[in-house]
This record gives structure tokens, sequence and C-alpha cells, in this order.
């Protein structure tokens, strides 16, 4: 009896222990079993939310799909960016042809999240600036990464896609408009719709969630890379293009997992305009 007796307090002396991030709590990434409201309420916390995210990116995602219909008229399947092309062939063969469906479909999925989150939607509009700024810095890091792999690269594979795309900088309108298309939905395809999809697979598989969790963003920036490759006019494959844009896909993932869908979005945006359209290099 005196042995259950000592051993009962311990018990509730453990339970009763706030886990720790990195302790014995159920989630693989450490979540504290009890938040502080400032935390929840904080800019880092508030700007991963749906809502905070969706109102970010709405102007990308409006200045895209009006650019494409103002620059490509009649031909502007040759303006769309080819995540967009292809999740239109896709729900094309279901029969939906319309052409909002797409940015529609992403602003539905935001706006569902959020509901099922049950939090609030009130949000500071300062902290769209916040979101713009973090966009930046992160787009000119994906630069210097890109310039670190490129170095790596110089003596084994000749001139690589950095090069590349320096010479080939278009200032047209156009390309302006892909780039800012593939900021969403690239995003929206390979990080808000295939890492969860990942993630889950390998859950129902019974692999351990850090083991589902580093595989879902591994496979989903082995198929951003290798996206690119695919299709016509699909780029030709070097091995730089193939890690490179890996190793982006990795970062963009990050970003997402950590700095929620929007700064992922407008890191991506920001970077293609900047490499891309602007010819920007280090």
């Amino acid at each position: 009896m005196e042995s259950v007796k000592n051993l009962a307090p311990k018990q509730t002396m453990r339970s009763s222990l706030p886990r720790s991030r990195f302790g014995y709590g159920p989630s693989w990434w450490g979540a504290s079993a009890q938040p502080s409201v400032e935390r929840e309420s904080s800019y880092w916390a508030i700007t991963r939310a749906p809502i905070p995210c969706l109102v970010f990116i709405l102007p990308i995602l409006l200045t895209y799909e009006i650019g494409v219909i103002l620059v490509g008229g009649e031909s502007a399947d040759r303006v769309r960016t080819g995540a967009d092309a292809w999740i239109r062939r896709a729900i094309g063969t279901l029969g939906l042809t319309d052409r909002w469906l797409p940015a529609l479909a992403v602003v539905v999925i935001l706006l569902g999240w959020q509901a099922f989150r049950r939090e609030s939607w009130r949000f500071r509009g300062a902290y769209l600036a916040g979101m713009a700024f973090e966009s930046v810095l992160l787009a000119f890091v994906l630069v210097g990464l890109g310039r670190l792999i490129d170095l790596g690269f110089d003596r084994l594979d000749g001139p690589t896609i950095l090069d590349a795309t320096a010479r080939e900088t278009s200032n047209s309108l156009a390309p302006l408009i892909g780039y800012l298309g593939a900021g969403v939905y690239e995003e929206a395809l390979f990080r808000l719709g295939l890492i969860p999809t990942l993630y889950a697979a390998a859950r129902r598989l019974l692999a351990p969630e850090l083991i589902a969790a580093t595989l879902a963003v591994t496979g989903s920036s082995v198929l951003f890379s290798l996206a690119h490759h695919a299709g016509m006019p699909g780029e030709s494959f070097t091995w730089f293009a193939f890690i490179f844009r890996w190793v982006a896909g990795i970062f963009f993932a990050w970003v997402f997992l950590t700095r929620g869908f929007g700064i992922a979005v407008g890191t991506h945006a920001i970077y293609d305009v900047l490499v891309g359209w602007a010819g920007f290099h280090f």
C-alpha cells in the first residue's frame, strides 16, 4: 500500500508538466501542450494562417489571371505557366473548363482551411508588409543559394542554368506574368497540395511522423524539379538544373511549413521575377 501511495503523486506531477518543444509531445514537431495566447496571436503565428495568406497572394493571383487575358488575348494559353496549364488540363478531362476555376479553387481551399481552424479571421494590415519583406529577403537567400550551387557545377557542367537565364532574360510583360503565375500555382500544386498528400500516404503505410514528413518534403521537391523537364517545351536536362530545383523545392517546402503558404508564394514569385525577368544574380 505504501508503494502505491508513493507512486500516485509522481504520476500526477509528470502528467501536469508542460511538454517542451523537443520533449515527449505526441507531435513530431514538438508543439507545446499549453501554447500561450501571446504566442498564438503573434505575427509569426498569424501570418501562417490561411486568411492572411489569401489576402497576401490575392493581388499576385489577380494580376496573373487578368494579365493572361490582356496580354495573351486569343492565345492566352501561351502565357500561362506550366503548373496552371497542367491543372487546367487535369480538370478539363472532367469537363470543367471555366477560365477562373483554378483561381477560384485556390481561394476556396484557403477559405475552407480557415473555417476548419475555427480561429479569428481578423489580423493587422501591417502584417502584410512584414510578409512582403520576408518574401523579398527569402528570395535573395535563394538567389545566393543558387549561386553557391552554380559555383560548384561551374567546372563540371559548363554554362549553367543561371548563366543561360541571364542571357535569355526578357523584359516583355508575358514572361513577367508567367513568373507571377508560377509563384501561385507551383506552390499550390507542389506544396499546398502535394506535401499533405504524400505525408498522408506515408502515414497510411505506417511510416513514423518524422519519416513521413521527410518523404513528403523530399518527394514533392524531386517531382517539382522533374516537372520542369516534362512536356513541351520542357527544359533540357542537366544535373545542375535538376539539383538546383530539387534544393529550391526543399527551400520552398521549408518556407511553406515554417512561414506559411502566402510567404512561400511571395518568395517563389519574387525569386522568379528577380532571376528570370530582371536577370539579377550575385
